[in-house]
């Protein structure tokens, strides 16, 4: 009697240790890609994110497949080999590479409030090869320029010749912009994912 409890502790304390490994070994941002775009997940204990999703999305991970659903699904079995994180899906195996919070890229959508007195709210998209547009939230125009990263700072150039600078915050996945608007204060745009 006393090996089966024994056995079944053991098997206890196993699941338990193969998940509390599992979890942390997932706890990142991972990057690879999926039909010839980039596709990147980060989790973050019990969330999953999926970039140019709007919401997290719910997920079911066990030690050998991940299922998710939201405004993206995955079905995929996956194990971790050599550093990497390999799905095996239906559409065929993806490689996917852990990626520091500091190398994470800037394109995408980003939002959150001007910093003029009206704290207009705004959005901005950054693509790649250094392109930039925003808008005022609510309105068709967008104003194009440029963009470059130095690390943590970015400087935009705009064609109307205003230019804001700023840095990134990698932790809070923000940017925090000095002056955009001349008489203006600060702005803290947020990343967007939609």
């Amino acid at each position: 009697m006393r090996p089966a409890i024994a056995t079944c502790f053991l098997a206890l304390c196993l699941s338990g240790a193969l998940a509390a490994q599992r979890d942390s070994v997932l706890a990142s941002r991972w990057v690879g890609d999926h039909h010839n775009r980039t596709l990147q997940f980060e989790f973050y204990g019990d969330t999953m994110l999926v970039l140019d999703n709007e919401k997290p999305l719910n997920f079911r991970l066990t030690s050998d497949s991940l299922v998710a659903t939201g405004d993206t699904i995955i079905v995929a079995r996956w194990r971790y080999v050599l550093g990497h994180l390999l799905l095996d899906t239906p559409d065929g195996p993806i490689t996917m590479s852990a990626q520091s919070v500091l190398a994470r890229p800037l394109v995408g959508r980003w939002s959150g409030p001007l910093g003029d007195e009206n704290e207009t709210d705004i959005e901005m998209r950054l693509l790649l090869g250094g392109r930039a547009y925003w808008r005022p939230v609510g309105t068709a125009t967008w104003t194009e320029g440029e963009w470059e990263r130095e690390s943590r700072l970015v400087t935009f150039i705009w064609l109307d010749e205003t230019q804001w600078r700023g840095q990134y915050d990698p932790i809070g996945n923000n940017l925090l912009l000095e002056q955009t608007v001349e008489g203006g204060h600060g702005s803290i745009l947020r990343r967007a994912f939609r």
